[in-house]
């Protein structure tokens, strides 16, 4: 019996127990998987009990940075990022790995995204430092903005990168809010309709709502864009597989998300 749990403060709303446990059900295999509410100052507790009784866990907010230092091993990619989504238990033992880089790339190439530059990433946290570690990964020019200017200028020294002004938004060919601009707001965008540019695509990490502001101007200017589901589908998928060693159908797991969204 695989027992499997997303952790994270606040965690009751996660979509990844329904896309988990379809995941299960689709593969024929027995197991649980459980959404348990793990404050900062719990974690070391919970990952005690994660050694003693779960194949894997999951990581979110705000728990992704504070996990490294307490894993046996972390892959050289969540090193990098500085970031572990996703945790795999063996006897006693903990491994660490982001599967949030290689499921942004994934999402895009399914859908049929090309990959062109220069890409602008907006948001210098935990997810836009995936995304921009991503992208420079696959070849990219990858810029950086942040609200906050010396978070971006941190990250594009860390990367080799560069950080940007907003404006420099009209001459990318690839945008990606990782902001949590838009969050549960309708009304709220990262960026003003005035700075999309002509051609290229547009990514939203955020998925509650589906459909955010920035999604909607960016389709208006005519640019192929991206809900946020297609990034969590894949980077869950890619999360079971290295639990199981068993790749399940990320479109599957991604209506599985929308249906406990109410979109599906």
């Amino acid at each position: 019996m695989l027992r499997l749990a997303v952790l994270g403060h606040p965690v009751a709303h996660s979509l990844s127990p329904a896309m988990h446990r379809h995941a299960l059900q689709g593969l024929g295999l027995p197991g649980t998987y459980e959404a348990l509410d793990t404050p900062l100052e719990a974690l070391p507790a919970r990952l005690a009990e994660v050694r003693r009784g779960y194949r894997g866990v999951n990581l979110t907010i705000p728990l992704k940075e504070a996990a490294l230092p307490l894993l046996d091993w972390a892959s050289p990619e969540a090193r990098a990022i500085g970031a572990v989504n996703t945790v795999l238990q063996v006897e006693g033992r903990l491994f660490g790995f982001n599967t949030d880089a290689p499921g942004f790339l994934a999402a895009l190439r399914a859908g049929g995204f090309p990959l062109q530059g220069p890409a602008l990433v907006l948001g210098a946290g935990g997810a836009g430092r995936a995304v921009a570690w991503a992208l420079k990964e696959a070849g990219l020019e990858v810029w950086v903005w942040n609200r906050t200017p010396e978070r971006a200028e941190a990250l594009a020294r860390e990367f080799g990168l560069r950080a940007v002004p907003l404006a420099w938004a009209k001459e990318a060919r690839l945008l990606v809010n990782a902001t949590s601009v838009g969050l549960k707001d309708p009304e709220a965008t990262p960026l003003p309709p005035e700075l999309f540019p002509e051609e290229g695509a547009a990514v939203d990490l955020v998925y509650q709502p589906l459909w955010t502001r920035f999604l909607q101007e960016a389709q208006a200017r005519g640019l192929a864009v991206q809900t946020g589901l297609p990034m969590l589908a894949w980077q869950g998928a890619l999360a079971f597989q290295i639990w199981t060693g068993l790749l399940p159908e990320a479109r599957g797991m991604e209506e599985a998300a929308a249906r406990a969204l109410g979109e599906g």
